[in-house]
C-alpha cells in the first residue's frame, strides 16, 4: 500500500502551473506524495485555464493536518518568503522540489520549500537555503551561499564563495563574481554582471552593474 502524502502547490500562476509540469515529470516510483490541489488566494485563477488541478482554497486559511506536503511557485522573493514564513506558523510542512534533470553535488545542501527547476547544477559545498527558487540552467558555484528566499532566474551562474543575503532576486541571465556579496533584498537586472559588494535593497543593471536604485 502507498504511503504518499497529498502534495499542494501554493500559488496558481504561470509559475505555479509550469511547477505542475515539472511534478508530473518525476517518475511515479520516486514519488513520495501525489499531486493534490493549488492553493491560492484567487479561487476563479484557473478559469481560463484548461488545468486538471483544481485550487483547494486560501493558503492562509486552510486547515494544515500535517499530513500535507507543500511548494511555494511563486517568483517574487519578499511576497514568497513572508507567506510560507505565515503558512509555516500555520502548520504547514514543506517540501524541496528538484526537477530530474537537475545537477546536485552529493556535499550541498538545500533546505526545505525549495524549487530546483530542470538543468540547474548546484556544485559541491554550496548552500541554498529554504524557500529558495532557482530556475532553468542555472549554475551556483563552489561553496556559494544563498540564504533565505533567494530567487535565481533562468541562465544565471553564481560564482565560488558568493553570498546571495535574504530575498535577493536575479534577473535571467545575471552574473554574480565569485566572492561577491549581494546584500539583503537586492535585484540585480536580467544580463547583469556584478563583482565585490552590493548594498542590501539595491538594484543594479547593466554589464558591468550599476546601482540605479537604492542606498
Amino acid at each position: 500500500m502507498e504511503n504518499k502524502k497529498n502534495l499542494y502547490i501554493i500559488g496558481a500562476g504561470g509559475f505555479g502551473r509550469e511547477v505542475l509540469v515539472w511534478a508530473s515529470l518525476v517518475a511515479p516510483e520516486k514519488r513520495t506524495w501525489r499531486i493534490k490541489a493549488f492553493l491560492d488566494s484567487m479561487p476563479n485563477v484557473l478559469s481560463n485555464y484548461d488545468c486538471e488541478v483544481p485550487v483547494a482554497g486560501d493558503p492562509l486559511s486552510h486547515d494544515f493536518t500535517g499530513e500535507e506536503l507543500l511548494i511555494c511557485a511563486i517568483g517574487d522573493p519578499k511576497t514568497r518568503l513572508s507567506l510560507c514564513r505565515k503558512v509555516l506558523n500555520r502548520g504547514g510542512i514543506f517540501t524541496t522540489f528538484v526537477h530530474p534533470r537537475a545537477i546536485v553535488s552529493s556535499s550541498a545542501r538545500i533546505g526545505s520549500g525549495c524549487i530546483i527547476a530542470t538543468d540547474v547544477l548546484i556544485s559541491p559545498g554550496a548552500c541554498v537555503n529554504a524557500f529558495s527558487v532557482i530556475l532553468g540552467s542555472s549554475a551556483i558555484g563552489v561553496n556559494a551561499h544563498l540564504e533565505q528566499g533567494v530567487t535565481v532566474s533562468a541562465f544565471s551562474a553564481i560564482g565560488e564563495g558568493a553570498v546571495l543575503k535574504e530575498g535577493v532576486f536575479l534577473g535571467s541571465h545575471a552574473i554574480i563574481a565569485p566572492g561577491t556579496i549581494v546584500g539583503t533584498g537586492a535585484k540585480i537586472g536580467a544580463r547583469t554582471f556584478v563583482k565585490g559588494n552590493v548594498p542590501a535593497g539595491a538594484t543594479y543593471f547593466g554589464i558591468p552593474g550599476q546601482m540605479i536604485s537604492g542606498f
